[in-house]
C-alpha cells in the first residue's frame, strides 16, 4: 500500500504545481494583456493667453495660456493650461491638461515640450511643437492606469492648432 499512496501523493503534488504555474501564467497573461494604446488627432483653441517680455534677450517671453481642444476619434474634451518660455518664438512649453471623455470618465496628464518657430518660403511663421505627457491620474477607465504620450503639433491658424498624439498605459 506504501507505494499507491507515494504514487498519489506524487500526483496531487504535480496537479498542484501545475496548477500554480497555470494561475502564475494566466495572472501573467492577464497583467500583459492590460497594456492599452491610443492615438488620436486633437484640435485646440486657445482662449486665453498672457504675455510678458523679458528684457534679457531681443524676442524673449513668457506666456501663460489656456487652450480648449478636441480629440477627434474618442471625442474626449480637453483644457490645457500652459506656460512658454520663447525666444522669438522658439523655446520650452509645459503644463497640464485635463480630459474628459464622452463616457464622463477624466484624465489629467503633465506635458511638457519644445516650440520652434521656422519662417515658410512666403516669410511667414510657421510654429510646430513636439514632446511627451504623462498622466497623473484618472477616473473611470483612467483610473489606475500609468503612462504617457508623445504629441506633435502645428499652428495652422491663429490660436489654432493641430497635435497628432500617440501613447501607452498599462493598469497599476
Amino acid at each position: 500500500m506504501r507505494p499507491f499512496e507515494q504514487k498519489g501523493q506524487k500526483g496531487l503534488v504535480v496537479t498542484i504545481i501545475s496548477l500554480l504555474l497555470v494561475m502564475v501564467f494566466g495572472v501573467m497573461t492577464s497583467i500583459a494583456q492590460e497594456k492599452i494604446k491610443r492615438s488620436d488627432k486633437k484640435y485646440w483653441f486657445t482662449t486665453k493667453v498672457e504675455t510678458m517680455k523679458v528684457d534679457d534677450t531681443e524676442g524673449h517671453i513668457i506666456q501663460i495660456s489656456e487652450a480648449k481642444g478636441v480629440d477627434v476619434g474618442s471625442g474626449a474634451i480637453s483644457v490645457s493650461k500652459l506656460t512658454s518660455d520663447l525666444v522669438k518664438g522658439n523655446g520650452t512649453v509645459q503644463g497640464y491638461a485635463t480630459s474628459m471623455y464622452p463616457d464622463g470618465d477624466l484624465s489629467f496628464s503633465k506635458l511638457q515640450g519644445k516650440v520652434v518657430t521656422t519662417l515658410s518660403p512666403q516669410g511667414k511663421p510657421v510654429t510646430t511643437g513636439e514632446g511627451t505627457l504623462s498622466t497623473i491620474k484618472g477616473t473611470g477607465k483612467w483610473e489606475g492606469l500609468q503612462g504617457g504620450a508623445t504629441w506633435k503639433m502645428k499652428v495652422i491658424g491663429e490660436g489654432i492648432s493641430v497635435m497628432d498624439w500617440e501613447g501607452e498605459w498599462v493598469r497599476k
